[in-house]
């Protein structure tokens, strides 16, 4: 089958891996804003994106050279260096873009335990967090040593190397990545279901917390990439589809997180628009089998406290401006002061609630 041999994917690429890490760099920036300047209480789920940030760009740093050395050209019009160049930048990005993964991930999930009560979606979450350490080790010296020397990656004229199936490790490692963002995915819906919040306020945090669906089609289609390199003879030409998949996998997935936290800036540049409850509310008190949550009035929480219902479930109490889609951190904090002004029935642990 005829085709144009000087045809050139190279400009295609270069716009994707340019575009979604300035986007991606865009929101975490308003996500350390509000983190840093408005709430006043950054968390290590914050640093563990700008490290996945730095990564992403690291990758697409490595996939703007494999352009330059002829990714998204056919092989037949490349030097031998050119190849050799082009590979060598390959095997740089796989590193970051498992470093990358690996640190987005920890962030989302670690954003996941600071909004999560139910001692079993918290095991579900601790055995998913080691999972992806796991995880990010095993790819990161895999990727490391997919061949020995590790030079024989890059220069299959070197006497005495080998390397390990890369097909079979790349479907694998995809496989179990998919697996995770899938995990991912579905915990949002168990941890928003043991709170107890207004349809509104519920209906706006699953819409965001599933922004991260975007992430996980684009691990599918970057599998199917993968494939069709691990088929290809003529590699350059066909390697742009997981350059261009995985940018878009680290950046969407950093971009999605940071959209999760935007509601106290969006609140004080536009005061009301998200309001979950409406002004005409009366001022209310509602109280549990275990413990008493405070009031609320016009729609704003008038204090800081966490209680659990006659279900079981708990709701959380945030001050104005400060929640982050009406959630907060909670963590037991036994032996220490945590009574709101209400105070605590008695035979309820003491709380704190934080951002």
């Amino acid at each position: 089958m005829a085709y144009d041999l000087h045809a050139n994917k190279g400009p295609h690429v270069l716009g994707i891996v340019i575009a979604f890490p300035i986007l991606a760099a865009f929101c975490l920036s308003l996500r350390l804003y509000t983190r840093f300047k408005i709430i006043h209480n950054a968390a290590l789920e914050d640093y563990c994106s700008v490290v996945g940030l730095i990564f992403s760009i690291a990758t697409s740093v490595c996939m703007g050279y494999q352009v330059k050395n002829g990714m998204g050209r056919h092989m037949q019009t490349l030097t031998p260096q050119d190849g050799v160049n082009s590979v060598k930048f390959l095997f740089a990005s796989i590193l970051t873009y498992n470093i990358s993964l690996l640190f987005i991930k920890l962030s989302i999930l670690l954003q996941y335990l600071r909004i999560c009560i139910s001692p079993r979606v918290r095991l579900f979450c601790h055995l998913t967090l080691i999972l992806i350490i796991s995880y990010g080790i095993e790819t990161f010296f895999t990727g490391l040593l997919t061949c020995l020397p590790v030079s024989y990656f890059w220069d299959k004229t070197i006497p005495g190397g080998k390397c390990v199936n890369e097909p079979a490790l790349w479907f694998a490692n995809a496989g179990i990545n998919i697996f995770q963002d899938l995990c991912l995915l579905v915990l949002p819906f168990f941890i928003l279901r043991e709170l107890i919040l207004g349809k509104r306020q519920k209906a706006g945090l699953m819409l965001v917390l599933s922004l991260g669906a975007f992430a996980c089609i684009a691990s599918i289609c970057r599998l199917h990439a993968l494939y069709e390199v691990s088929v290809s003879k003529d590699m350059t030409w066909d390697n742009p589809g997981t350059a261009i998949w995985s940018s878009i996998e680290l950046n969407t997935a950093i971009i999605c997180t940071s959209i999760s936290v935007l509601k106290p800036l969006v609140s004080r540049l536009l005061p009301g628009m998200l309001s979950s409850r409406k002004s005409s509310e009366a001022p209310k008190i509602r109280s549990g089998g275990n413990g008493t949550v405070l009031s609320f009035s016009a729609g704003k929480w008038m204090d800081t406290t966490l209680a659990s219902s006659e279900d079981g479930k708990f709701e959380m109490m945030d001050e104005s401006e400060r929640e982050v889609w009406g959630l907060r951190e909670v963590r037991e904090s036994v032996g220490r002061e945590a009574e709101s002004r209400q105070g605590l029935r008695d035979g309820v642990g003491p709380m704190s609630v934080e951002v």
